[in-house]
């Protein structure tokens, strides 16, 4: 949602979805380009993807296509999509029974990700300790995952990067806590196009 706000703000939501792989490859390779002589380059290992799943009974057709693109993105092994139940709330009427639509549907007042951060959290420390892992790369701006950059850097075995979009209207990035600095990988509008999903997901 990001890279559409930067580079596509005009465009559907569904016409824009990063293909979780192929941005991974280009934030690898934009990596390795960027690092300076006698760094070492870094090859890409696994890439963890944690996302919010549509209500089968509230919201069927995102349902649907959500389902089909974790299968899509799994397509290579590397890739792990783990899904958490978006949390929705109904409106009611003042004796807490929900209040229907013109089509006998239950009415949504808000939908939103519940628990995403904290998986990731986790996975950035557990990836870190793990002793096959190099590097982690953050691919993300929730600011709620601060810490848990400073606890990997805490366990001293893997080093924890971060990346961004890079564009006029977005400069934020993820930083350590304590202020020292995180190495960060900067994709720009030509990235963005690589990485698009160009699948044509079938409708319910």
């Amino acid at each position: 949602m990001l890279a559409r706000e930067c580079f596509a703000p005009d465009r559907p939501l569904h016409e824009v979805l990063i293909d979780p792989l192929l941005f991974a490859e280009e934030l690898v390779r934009r990596r390795n380009a960027a690092q300076g002589e006698g760094y070492p380059h870094i090859k890409l290992g696994k890439v963890l993807v944690y996302r919010g799943l549509p209500s089968s009974e509230y919201d069927p057709e995102a349902n649907s296509y959500n389902l089909q693109q974790k299968h899509h993105w799994e397509r290579d092994g590397r890739v792990q999509v783990v899904h958490r139940p978006l949390r929705y709330r109904i409106e009611r009427d003042p004796y807490g029974t929900p209040i229907l639509d013109i089509n006998g549907q239950k009415t949504i007042i808000e939908k939103r990700e519940k628990g995403i951060d904290v998986l990731c959290a986790l996975a950035v420390v557990r990836e870190a300790a793990s002793p096959t892992t190099q590097v982690v790369i953050i691919a993300s701006h929730d600011s709620d995952l601060e810490p848990a950059i400073e606890e990997a850097r805490r366990l001293g075995s893997a080093k924890v990067e971060v990346c961004r979009w890079h564009s006029e209207q977005w400069v934020y990035q993820l930083r350590a806590q304590s202020g020292a600095p995180v190495w960060c990988t900067r994709l720009d509008q030509s990235s963005f196009q690589v990485c698009l999903d160009t699948t044509p997901y079938e409708p319910l």
